[in-house]
């Protein structure tokens, strides 16, 4: 199943959110709710950026290999 991307974005911030906020709450040490939940509103930015890092990279390294693929074969590109 394929999810359209505004969908699977909204679903990747509430999961962030809520597993960041949690985890603050809930660590060893605990937190409060409120540090908690405002810790997760500073943080959540932060996760998706870096999954967006992640799959610029990912795609980059892609063709880079279907480049050097083509090369090998002797197909111009």
């Amino acid at each position: 199943m394929t999810l359209p991307e505004p969908l699977k974005n909204a679903l990747f911030v509430v999961l962030a959110y809520t597993l960041i906020v949690l985890l603050l709450r809930y660590r060893g040490d605990g937190m409060d709710w409120d540090r908690a939940l405002f810790f997760g509103l500073l943080v959540t930015p932060l996760a998706f950026l870096l999954s967006w890092g992640r799959d610029r990279l990912m795609g980059k390294a892609q063709r880079a290999g279907e480049r050097a693929r083509a090369r090998r074969r002797g197909e111009a590109e």
